[in-house]
């Protein structure tokens, strides 16, 4: 008969033992069908935006016909949608493992801090980044970043994919248990995690500072609404609202900053791949100041390019590549093994570069990706498995007694978000062991017993 261990790292509260029935009685709050809902909502909500933006924003995008294209996105979102709907009104499942919210944080921050310098000297060149002299120009530093990778010998790098595991679960699990965390650990974590996001801001790179302040955000609201509370002004849901408004103005402004510095085509409202321009009359254009017209061109070059490489690989045949075409990492180190370098010419994207598309330079979605194993209506099926598991993600994170469900639900607003972009979590070694180990450690430990020991809610 397997037990829950208590935190040991957690303030402690009372602790009884209870039977699963009781337990998920007291720990499933009455959720409304909104909450159980919001997540799905938002997402399709911000997923059927960039679809029309690449139809009707400020790109002009040379699609002869789209039928097609905007028939597929509707079937894969539909696919999304009934997937999730299967497991939004299960109950939640309970935790069965042997690993602490504390010690996970401990050990998270302690093999976090380890990797942090030897990190900042590979990719700044000085073991603690010069956040000040990055900020005065974000382009310089984000290409010096990028020659220091390639001249130096990156151990690190491996490493970091090796201890994905255990640096994966830091941030989520510090937002989320901030509350119920001793205050050592909470100002340790704090620290650590704030050096990762210092140490992106230092090499330049857009998506490290999007992904902490998205994945900080979303678990803020749900430790907030997880606690019975609602989502109304003047409660902590309606202040996470304000710092949502707030982590997307720092996001857009960085983003513009980058465009700006990097000498970006985008300056121009110039696409040098498609041979065409912005439109600079686009009320989303017009609609902001000079200064800022820049980032709305690049945002929203952003997440719409990549539905034009989809569309142009929904016409080609499909190779299937067994499991390594979805993700740079894997089909690269295929090639190596066996020794088939064509093995590197054979994923949709790479496929793409016979129309002018760089497959490594541009978006191409994450569907031509995930299609280069499973084909395309292969991957609608896969949509409907990814809309259940973020379900019972969601629902887990809701009952707090998972952290691996928490680290799970924070992977999976990540992959949605860049869906208009690439397979973001898998593409490369550190993103894909950290995504399938907490995958099988969620799995795992979610299992149904008997009797669980666990705290009671506050």
């Amino acid at each position: 008969m397997g037990l829950v261990h208590k935190l040991d790292d957690v303030e402690q509260g009372p602790v009884m033992e209870v039977a699963l029935p009781d337990i998920e009685r007291v720990r499933a709050y009455k959720w409304s069908a909104s909450l159980r809902l919001f997540p799905i909502v938002f997402f399709l909500t911000y997923l059927s935006l960039t679809v029309l933006l690449f139809a009707f924003g400020p790109w002009p995008y040379p699609v002869q016909n789209g039928a097609k294209l905007y028939f597929y996105l509707f079937c894969t979102h539909v696919a999304l949608l009934i997937g999730y709907l299967t497991a939004a009104n299960r109950k939640p499942g309970g935790y069965y493992g042997r690993w602490s919210v504390g010690h996970l944080v401990v050990i998270s921050s302690v093999i976090s801090a380890l990797l942090f310098f030897p990190t900042s000297k590979l990719t700044t060149g000085s073991y603690f980044p010069d956040i000040r002299g990055a900020l005065g120009n974000l382009g310089i530093a984000y290409f010096r970043s990028q020659a220091l990778r390639q001249e130096g010998v990156p151990v690190v790098m491996y490493m970091r994919i090796f201890l994905a595991p255990f640096t994966i679960v830091l941030l989520p699990l510090t937002v989320f248990y901030w509350g119920q965390l001793r205050p050592f650990l909470r100002r340790l974590a704090l620290v650590v995690a704030l050096g990762d996001l210092v140490l992106s801001v230092s090499i330049g790179t857009n998506a490290g500072v999007a992904r902490f302040l998205f994945i900080a955000v979303w678990l803020l609201f749900a430790s907030s609404v997880s606690k019975g509370r609602r989502l109304q002004r003047r409660r902590p849901g309606g202040r996470v609202l304000v710092l949502g408004v707030i982590a997307f103005v720092l996001i857009f402004s960085f983003f513009t900053s980058t465009m700006l510095s990097r000498g970006s085509s985008v300056r121009r409202y110039y696409s040098s791949t498609l041979g065409v321009y912005a439109d600079e009359n686009h009320i989303l254009m017009r609609s902001f100041p000079p200064e800022l017209q820049v980032g709305v061109a690049g945002l929203s070059s952003y997440i719409t390019q990549g539905y034009y490489a989809l569309y142009l690989a929904l016409d080609e045949p499909f190779v299937p590549m067994f499991g390594v075409g979805n993700s740079q990492f894997l089909f690269r180190q295929a090639a190596r093994i066996v020794g088939m370098p064509e093995i590197l010419d054979l994923p949709y994207p790479v496929r793409l570069q016979k129309y002018g598309w760089d497959a490594y330079g541009h978006w191409s979605t994450i569907y031509p990706w995930l299609a280069s194993d499973l084909s395309f209506p292969g991957t609608i099926l896969l949509m409907f498995l990814i809309g259940h598991l973020f379900a019972m993600a969601w629902l887990d994170t809701l009952n707090r007694l998972n952290p691996f469900a928490v680290v799970m639900f924070s992977q999976f607003l990540i992959m949605l978000l860049y869906f208009p972009a690439n397979n973001q979590l898998l593409q490369g070694g550190e993103g894909l062991v950290a995504f399938w180990s907490t995958l099988i450690l969620w799995l795992l430990t979610r299992t149904i017993i008997r009797r669980v020991s666990a705290r009671m809610p506050q």
